[in-house]
């Protein structure tokens, strides 16, 4: 059911435009992909600089995703309370800081208090981006979320070539996180003209610090959707934190491990505009079925004999899958649960996040018990799981 326009709405939708907002929220998931593109590509150089084995790479890796949790579980008091546009300068200030602080870390602990400050700028770029997206659809009745996450994903090709390119052109690591600061930078300066969405009138108990808890505890089927945005995020942490790492163990230089990675992000690309005509015309299940095949398939070509073409194939099969889950369970989320898209983003954001919490740190264990190769396939455990979670979503749907 639709919610009534007020009159603070109505004023609020004829004092903004929504092409600029568009514009200025794409233009953030572009940069989020940007960064992560980039770092996916960097890690290899800054393991062998810092001489960081899997395992302790793998446990530095909880930092970031651990400080955005707490951000994204605090999503409806901040959305409420901070505002939006707040929060995404703020945290575009955390990001910029974090990158810099990563470039001059010269041991363990000042890397991983970089990672730390750069969950709790992610944590707060993500919220406000995907809450004010939802904002956007509710003002204007038009589905973008797949679009915008397409652009994160053409993003993190970007951002993946880009840093190949310039480290094999003979740039050092510093100098990329330091030109991808200048990014943020930019982005902050963009935000500042910039009318957000109005928000949808507040549902009772939106602005709680509880409420994204209180949305998962009083729905069967949100707590399913988040359970989606977690499977779906594991191919996705798999591939930002190992997969260069892994083209490189099997003898790929740094150019080939970047071409690799912006492969993967480019399948999400094409996955995720191609995911909102399949929503449209045959639902949020099936594309969330085939989602959880096209993961299984590329965990099965992981377990052939390795190779550098069959991983590049094996990776592009893995972005193809985890292309459509995220955008498409934040849209059926939020239609589940009206006025709470600071809720519902900080519900499942942070149920995917916990894959970033727990996939690193489970890789590095099992490629030092046995090895990359064999950790990796856990790519299409995350498939089946995400057929099998389909199949209750049906049911607690009825």
């Amino acid at each position: 059911m639709e919610q009534p326009v007020t009159p603070s709405l109505a004023a609020g939708m004829a004092s903004w435009r929504p092409a600029p907002a568009l514009a200025l929220l794409l233009a953030y998931f572009v940069l989020i992909g940007v960064i992560i593109g980039g770092e996916g590509v960097l890690w290899a150089e800054i393991v062998a600089t810092l001489r960081l084995s899997d395992a302790t790479f793998g446990m530095t890796q909880l930092a970031s995703p651990l400080l955005s949790v707490i951000v994204l579980l605090q999503a409806g008091a901040l959305t409420t309370g901070l505002g939006k546009k707040r929060m995404a300068a703020v945290g575009l200030v955390a990001l910029g800081a974090a990158l810099l602080l990563t470039a001059a870390a010269g041991g363990l602990w000042a890397f991983a208090g970089a990672l730390a400050v750069a969950g709790l700028g992610f944590g707060l770029v993500e919220t406000a981006m995907n809450s004010a997206t939802l904002d956007w659809e509710h003002a204007t009745r038009r589905s973008v979320m797949n679009a915008m996450h397409a652009g994160f994903s053409g993003g993190a090709v970007v951002g993946a070539f880009g840093a190949g390119m310039l480290l094999d052109a003979g740039w050092r690591y510093p100098g990329v996180l330091a030109l991808l600061a200048a990014c943020c930078a930019a982005a902050l300066l963009a935000t500042l003209p910039v009318r957000y969405p109005p928000p949808e009138p507040p549902a009772d108990g939106a602005g709680s610090p509880l409420a994204a808890l209180r949305l998962l505890a009083g729905s069967r089927a949100i707590i399913l959707l988040a359970a989606l945005a977690l499977m779906g995020i594991v191919g996705e942490s798999i591939a930002i934190t190992w997969s260069v790492i892994y083209l490189r163990s099997l003898g790929a230089p740094a150019l080939i491990g970047g071409a690799a990675f912006a492969l993967f992000n480019g399948a999400m690309f094409i996955g995720r505009l191609a995911n909102a005509p399949l929503v449209a015309r045959y639902g949020a299940r099936l594309s969330l079925f085939v989602s959880g095949g096209l993961l299984v398939a590329s965990g099965v070509l992981l377990l052939v004999p390795p190779g550098v073409p069959l991983a590049v194939a094996a990776l592009a099969l893995a972005g193809l899958g985890v292309a459509g889950v995220i955008p498409t369970a934040l849209s059926a989320a939020a239609r589940l649960a009206p006025g709470n898209a600071g809720a519902v983003t900080g519900a499942l954001m942070s149920a995917a996040y916990l894959g970033f919490i727990i996939c690193p740190p489970l890789i590095g264990w099992i490629a030092e018990l046995i090895s990359l190769r064999a950790a990796l396939v856990l790519i299409g455990a995350s498939g089946v799981a995400i057929i099998a979670l389909v199949g209750g979503l049906h049911r607690a749907e009825r």
